[in-house]
């Protein structure tokens, strides 16, 4: 058996606490086995999104830390089901789930160290159980989905999916701060949900035989499903990925936009993900047709002027936050 896993546990401050134990006790979580749910919990977040478990240790307040790992967790397990290889999709373990949780939201009792985590945020932070459902839904309709016909259909996937998740993170992370105007929540989706397509869409195709790019722009460009399965390098390929790359691009302008003029709290959550997929943007455009072959990790490239801006920003923006709450934002 491997060892319990331990978030960051080679940085020790004074007294021996550990970063993470200083977050457990920031957001008031007592007691040896709601910790060790909340545990399980950032772990599991870690290892299956590490690039997006980072971002969320460094930048968020240490008191929202668990809370915001909670909900990570929770919407990645209901993905990971929805999202099954399509010779192996059974609905079986999707719909199980589902009722786990739907049992786990009446009781508040679970059987998973990481789902009494996501069932205590629920309660602790007053988490729309509408919310909940809204995403189970979704995420049940996701296994019948291999690809979206229209542009409209992958805006219907965001809906059901991204906007609900969104919500949930809000309130996990700001409770009390009102969400975004709905404009400015559905850009931030549509921004993250669209880099993530691209920089997966190898890994879909060929994992889950998922197709996200709408059957519409491949028509347009005269590019069939087989030419990307199959890994092709052809004109036409290039200028239907270099359309993918502009929408995605021209949402996270829109995103940028939308949520300027939002308050520090809302920046302080939102931003650093745009942040994040902007570099996820530059090796996207950099891999050309080359997107078909694998998906996109680390190394990323970078583009320093806009990373380091936005860094600024967001701990401007944290700034903000501590000096207005009077409280220490870790």
């Amino acid at each position: 058996m491997p060892p319990p896993w331990n978030p960051l546990s080679w940085i020790t401050p004074p007294q021996g606490l550990t970063p993470w134990g200083h977050a457990l006790n920031s957001a008031g979580l007592r007691g040896a086995r709601l910790r060790a749910d909340y545990t399980e919990a950032a772990g599991m977040a870690f290892r299956r999104f590490p690039l997006w478990y980072v971002p969320a240790r460094l930048f968020m307040p240490a008191a929202s830390q668990p809370y915001l790992l909670a909900v990570i967790a929770f919407g990645l397990h209901g993905d990971s089901l929805a999202d099954a290889p399509a010779h192996q999709r059974d609905p079986a373990p999707l719909h199980a789930w589902n009722e786990q949780i739907r049992q786990g939201l009446r009781t508040g009792q679970a059987d998973q160290p990481f789902l009494r985590a996501f069932l205590h945020t629920v309660a602790a932070r007053g988490l729309s159980h509408s919310d909940v459902h809204v995403l189970l839904v979704g995420q049940a309709q996701q296994l019948a989905y291999t690809e979206y016909p229209t542009e409209g259909d992958y805006g219907n996937y965001i809906e059901r999916i991204n906007m609900p998740f969104t919500r949930l993170i809000h309130g996990a992370v700001l409770p009390g701060i009102p969400q975004p105007p709905a404009f400015a929540a559905r850009a931030h989706a549509e921004a993250i949900q669209r880099t993530d397509d691209l920089a997966d869409l190898a890994k879909d195709l060929r994992h889950s035989g998922k197709l996200t790019l709408p059957l519409t722009d491949l028509a347009h460009f005269g590019v069939t499903r087989t030419d990307l399965e199959s890994g092709c390098d052809t004109p036409a390929v290039r200028a239907l990925l270099a359309h993918a790359c502009r929408k995605a691009r021209t949402a996270l302008a829109e995103a940028e936009k939308a949520l300027a003029s939002q308050s520090p709290e809302c920046q302080l959550l939102y931003r650093p993900g745009l942040i994040f997929q902007h570099q996820v943007m530059n090796t996207v455009e950099h891999r050309g047709a080359s997107l078909t072959h694998r998906p996109v990790s680390l190394p990323l490239h970078p583009s320093p002027g806009h990373l380091l801006d936005g860094v600024l920003r967001v701990l401007h923006g944290r700034l903000r936050v501590a000096t207005a709450t009077g409280v220490q934002a870790r």
